[in-house]
């Protein structure tokens, strides 16, 4: 969707151009989103008002330019979230995305985000950019994912008693010749 759209800052260009002359790679480190909703400039060099900053959860290189990243959000406030900025490991900012009316989410005390975005780098030298990341996604809910298989287990359990019982309950009543 158009509005979705990351646009590369001129810092985030320029920094690509020159690690590819030089022989070297720039990292994108961290995911930063806030509240202010406006038309992104590529002379930009932060967010309008920043409410919260994470190192990249999950990173990939999904092919030809584009890289999937993903943050993993957590905040004491609430609010909506209207931009969304990609740092660099040294603190410029590569990439922005706002729009004047559109919310991407809602940040609430007691939830945990996960977002996903794509940047599609057509417009930089792709193999000049490396993605850091804090590993893999899924252990973030490991104690999560443990809960859900107990409940299923126990679940499970019950079915396989209730179905016993039954099945003792129909050998019963045939014993009985009923």
């Amino acid at each position: 969707m158009e509005h979705f759209t990351p646009l590369i800052t001129q810092a985030g260009l320029n920094a690509a151009v020159n690690a590819k002359a030089n022989g070297f790679t720039i990292d994108i480190s961290a995911i930063a989103v806030g509240t202010a909703g406006y038309t992104p400039s590529r002379s930009q060099t932060q967010l309008q008002q920043e409410k919260n900053r994470v190192v990249i959860a999950g990173g990939q290189v999904v092919g030809d330019g584009q890289f999937h990243l993903t943050g993993h959000f957590q905040d004491d406030e609430e609010y909506a979230v209207r931009e969304v900025g990609f740092y660099l490991a040294d603190g410029t900012l590569f990439a922005v995305w706002s729009h004047p009316q559109n919310v991407l989410f809602y940040q609430t005390p007691i939830a945990q985000i996960i977002q996903g975005f794509d940047l599609l780098l057509s417009a930089v030298p792709a193999e000049a950019i490396t993605i850091n990341t804090t590993g893999d996604l899924r252990l973030f809910y490991a104690a999560e994912f443990l809960d859900m298989l107990m409940a299923q287990t126990q679940q499970i359990n019950a079915h396989i008693q209730a179905n016993h019982r039954q099945i003792q309950f129909n050998d019963r009543l045939l014993q009985l010749g009923v």
